[in-house]
């Protein structure tokens, strides 16, 4: 990855990781079919550029994060940890299986357009919504459709918001509860990946996930109260389309 990659793909995953079009997947197509890299060199650094966008979302909901560490709600605690684990039975199977499409660039982008009309209809779907309190039910239920988000083009926060409007949660609560989820799961995925994968930092993939940070930070409010108003269901069909679209060009 060069120095021009590098920031244009930290500048994506900086500002697409907050709206439910899946961050993950925009970073593969615009590395394969923009910088013509490769299915399994992209594919890695997309996961690695979530370091960025955590890292930020560590800072910006650190109050949330003191209260859960000093014990002050043992309720958001119990639910963030049955989330997490149960994300792992969903997560596990699924990345073992789409590992197969990162060797095929024409495979990998036909699945991303296809998982971005399939977040579409999820959110297109949403409930209405009315308060309800977080529980284990929810929490399970929550980690097992984010477990799906491993596929590219799912959205990690599409998916999670929709299942927790679904459960009757208001959006603001839902976002909420859907970036503070991202936090721990994203750390663990990091580790785990950099486990089975090795990790390989090179200096420009090092400056990606410093751009993807910086950018992450200083548009996380203005974009997660953006997508609060707005239905990208359509984003989502019409990306879509034009992914499968030039996934055989």
């Amino acid at each position: 990855m060069d120095l021009f990659q590098a920031i244009v793909l930290g500048l994506l995953q900086g500002i697409t990781e907050w709206l439910p079009i899946s961050s993950q997947g925009n970073v593969i197509i615009a590395g394969i079919k923009l910088f013509g890299m490769e299915t399994e060199q992209v594919f890695s650094y997309s996961v690695f550029l979530h370091l960025g966008t955590v890292l930020a979302a560590l800072i910006y909901f650190r109050k949330d994060i003191k209260e859960i560490i000093e014990m002050k709600n043992k309720n958001l605690m119990q639910f963030l940890i049955i989330a997490v684990l149960s994300t792992a039975i969903t997560a596990i199977p699924v990345y073992l299986l789409i590992k197969q499409f990162a060797v095929n660039s024409m495979y990998l982008t036909l699945l991303i357009g296809l998982m971005l009309i399939v977040t579409g209809f999820l959110q297109w779907k949403k409930k209405s919504e009315k308060e309800v309190k977080e529980n284990s039910k929810n929490a399970f239920l929550l980690g097992l459709g984010q477990g799906f988000s491993v596929i590219p083009g799912v959205s990690r926060s599409g998916i999670t918001t929709t299942v927790l409007l679904f459960e009757g949660f208001t959006p603001e609560k839902a976002f909420k509860l859907s970036f503070l989820l991202s936090i721990p799961s994203v750390l663990i995925a990091e580790i785990g990946f950099g486990v089975m994968e090795g990790i390989k930092f090179e200096m420009n993939l090092l400056l990606s996930i410093l751009i993807a940070f910086v950018v992450g930070f200083f548009s996380i409010k203005y974009l997660i109260e953006f997508s609060k108003k707005v239905n990208f269901s359509y984003f989502c069909f019409i990306i879509g389309i034009f992914y499968i679209i030039i996934s055989f060009l």
